[in-house]
């Protein structure tokens, strides 16, 4: 008797683990790329037509699905008896399929109660899509790898084969020993069908992308993203060059945290001194946490020990980490809110991020949209580099619970040559003498001094070569003459060995002459007031030089009124009938 019940069990497990057949013909669904639901009772069974390669997924436990019974997938092929995937509870009583088609034609997709019971009576919503087979690259500049949705049984292949070396693995897509900036095209085929990809490599600097880090295009520009807006993704792009902490630096980019008011999790700028690619850990770590001897610099949309704010803050923040932990403990320095007002990054800007460091002094200064929001000093090189100085450098970004699309544009990223001090200019009879010095270069190549009517078009003055390489102060100079009869404004062009460049703030020229026409400007509450040595014609322009305020009537008093205009500098410019002209600087507040 014993026996008998012991082989009576093992027969009903067997029973219950077994896919379903049979059941009703409820009629046919056809799949998109966004889900898609349809209400369904235990016994239906629906016919699809699917395509080799593609990935079709059913299920009760997400994107509309649900049920309140215990539900089973089971898909067959048409005869309704042979089983292509099968699932009982991915998700506590309900199910989950996803199942990447091996042929083009018909399937059955059918729905039962636990234990393959078909009768009927039961109804819940079942959701459905396809992902098409797909494959795209995350290029550097001499190696590239792929990301594959739907078949990953294919096979890559170049066509036409490139004679400069380039090679390409078959099975995984991998592109190796590749020419900086050079364009490939590379196929890929599976379930007898070709897909054409074409890849073009990177020029340097070197960017090289890891997780789901990737390439996308923003308004024309190459940029790399991070994460995308799914949970659960760590993304990382590092630079091939090194950064020396020995010197004075200054680097810049363009930060978009995502659209997601209220998602996650944020990005990092991280300095390593390891020349590995690995990312970090997801989530609240931010695809930094883990990584050993690494400075971050983490700028966090998500606030992870609420209400303790042992390390985090309610606003989107910035803090300084040198443990290779996000979470858990204080950070190095910080955190400080990004925005002085406590608001949002993850709004859908573009937010300017600077981070300079001074050798000296060992003070880290972190600017987020303009605005010095946190200084950290530190012996980084001995107390995280291990000695040290030259390191490596990039962005990491994760998501988890939540999500945003987070990215940079690499051709924003900006090391500065120099660390200018100051820019001026002084009246040198009837020339101007413009002179400005640095307190420290770093493989600056030369200054261009460049002017403007109009703030949009620039025209080259003159050139002054570089110290080049320099820890104390440098003073340059260059002598102009001008007969221009309009206002000019001058900016300096500085650029390194590598050709990279910045410009300064635009100054305005001092038209050096022998004679005024502003003899004195009254600043009140709303208004400017402009006693003139003559009757003149008065404009108003911005610190780029646009004009805001059309040329007013000929007088010797023009007030213009002032209550409209944003806080800033100001250029008034004064010109009698003779074409003479003047100029003076204003600041309003």
């Amino acid at each position: 008797m014993k026996t008998l019940l012991c082989f009576l069990f093992i027969v009903l497990l067997t029973n219950f683990s077994i896919a379903c057949t049979g059941g009703t013909n409820a009629g046919s669904l056809s799949p998109t790329a966004a889900y898609q639901t349809q209400s369904v009772s235990n016994g239906q069974y629906y016919v699809i037509n699917v395509t080799c390669g593609s990935i079709y997924n059913f299920t009760f436990c997400s994107n509309g699905g649900s049920a309140s019974w215990d539900t089973q997938i089971t898909i067959n092929q048409t005869n309704n008896t042979t089983q292509l995937a099968y699932n009982d509870d991915a998700c506590g009583l309900q199910s989950n399929v996803s199942w990447t088609a091996t042929f083009n034609g018909t399937i059955h997709v059918l729905i039962s109660q636990y234990s393959c019971n078909n009768s009927g009576g039961n109804s819940g919503i079942l959701a459905y899509n396809v992902t098409e087979t797909s494959v795209t690259y995350n290029a550097s500049c001499t190696t590239a790898s792929t990301n594959i949705t739907g078949d990953t049984a294919g096979t890559f292949s170049f066509n036409p084969v490139p004679t400069d070396g380039a090679t390409i693995n078959s099975a995984t897509g991998e592109i190796t020993n590749a020419t900086e900036a050079a364009s490939y095209t590379v196929e890929y085929t599976y379930c007898g069908g070709t897909i054409t990809i074409p890849v073009t490599m990177g020029t340097a600097p070197c960017w090289t992308l890891n997780g789901d880090g990737q390439y996308i295009t923003v308004n024309g520009e190459q940029c790399i993203q991070l994460t995308d807006e799914i949970n659960n993704q760590t993304g990382c792009a590092w630079n091939g060059s090194q950064i020396d902490f020995a010197s004075n630096f200054t680097l810049t980019l363009d930060y978009y945290f995502g659209n997601n008011i209220g998602g996650a999790d944020g990005n990092t700028f991280t300095f390593q001194p390891s020349s590995s690619t690995a990312c970090g850990q997801a989530g609240g770590q931010l695809g930094a946490g883990g990584l050993s001897n690494a400075l971050t610099i983490e700028f966090d949309t998500y606030d992870n020990d609420n209400p303790t704010h042992l390390y985090d803050m309610a606003c989107d923040h910035i803090a300084v980490e040198i443990d290779g932990n996000m979470q858990g403990a204080a950070p190095y320095c910080g955190p400080v809110c990004a925005k002085p007002g406590g608001q949002n990054i993850d709004d859908g800007g573009t937010y300017t991020v600077e981070i300079a460091w001074n050798a000296t002094t060992q003070q880290l200064d972190i600017y987020f949209d303009g605005n010095l929001r946190l200084s950290c000093n530190g012996d980084f090189v001995n107390t995280v580099f291990g000695g040290q100085s030259q390191v490596y450098w990039g962005a990491t970004s994760a998501t988890g619970g939540l999500n945003n699309q987070q990215y940079f544009c690499p051709s924003t990223v900006v090391v500065l040559p120099v660390e200018l001090n100051s820019f001026e200019s002084t009246c040198d009879e009837d020339g101007e003498l413009f002179t400005w010095t640095t307190s420290s270069e770093n493989r600056a190549d030369y200054f261009r001094l460049e002017y403007t009517h109009d703030g949009l078009l620039f025209f080259p003055v003159g050139t002054v070569d570089a110290v080049g390489n320099s820890f104390q102060e440098n003073k340059y100079e260059l002598f102009v003459t001008a007969s221009d009869s309009k206002q000019r404004y001058y900016r300096l062009k500085c650029v390194d060995d590598d050709g990279n460049y910045e410009y300064t703030d635009i100054i305005s020229s001092r038209n050096c002459h022998s004679f005024s026409l502003i003899n004195s400007i009254v600043q009140n509450e709303d208004r400017i007031v402009i006693s003139l040595n003559e009757n003149s014609f008065v404009s108003m322009a911005n610190s780029m030089g646009q004009l805001i305020e059309n040329p007013i009537t000929e007088s010797k008093f023009v007030t213009i009124p002032t209550n409209k205009l944003s806080p800033g500098v100001y250029i008034i410019l004064a010109e009698n009938a003779d074409g003479e002209f003047d100029s003076r600087k204003i600041i309003i507040h």
